[in-house]
């Protein structure tokens, strides 16, 4: 699964294509990774990971509702970077050996942060959220990783590949989506 940053810019670059840019839908793109759920991410076992299986989430929830939609977005984030990123351009064992991921991660949040002129403080909104059971330690936890502010260098993920995977992956997230959310626009 990618980083909390690479949801809030594929939440960016979607929401600003598709006029859905607002509080409902970042907040759908952030909530499997911090909502106090057994299986946030409806996973699926792929080849090497377990996918989240998007179909089930698209058909049994209601994607005219822009929490929904943007959880359903999450997803499909998840969804192509498991299938699609890390068998490309990761050595996709070592990644996930003894937390490696993690350390990768927090540097590359920053990094995102940065270049995308991400709102870390948005991000504090999701606590007001009382709909769903938000997981107040992983949302903490979240945070703590975007304002870790590092300029060490990726090891092993590569800032150019990765940037121009969430956008290339947003346009074809855009399309797959855009019969929902053109209710919005």
């Amino acid at each position: 699964m990618p980083s909390i940053a690479a949801h809030m810019v594929v939440a960016k670059i979607i929401g600003e294509k598709l006029n859905i840019y607002n509080k409902d839908f970042i907040r759908g793109n952030i909530l499997p990774d911090v909502v106090n759920i057994d299986d946030s991410h409806h996973r699926l076992k792929g080849k090497y990971f377990l996918i989240p299986d998007t179909n089930y989430y698209k058909q049994s929830q209601d994607l005219s509702s822009l929490i929904n939609l943007g959880y359903y977005v999450h997803l499909l984030l998840d969804k192509y970077y498991l299938e699609e990123y890390i068998p490309q351009y990761v050595n996709y064992k070592s990644i996930f050996e003894n937390g490696r991921i993690y350390s990768e991660y927090t540097i590359l949040n920053y990094k995102l942060v940065n270049m995308y002129d991400l709102d870390v403080l948005y991000l504090v909104d999701i606590l007001n959220f009382n709909d769903v059971y938000v997981d107040t330690v992983k949302l903490e936890k979240n945070i703590e990783f975007l304002n870790n502010k590092t300029e060490d260098d990726l090891e092993v993920l590569d800032l150019g590949s990765f940037s121009l995977f969430l956008e290339n992956i947003s346009i074809r997230i855009c399309e797959e989506i855009k019969i929902y959310a053109s209710k919005y626009s």
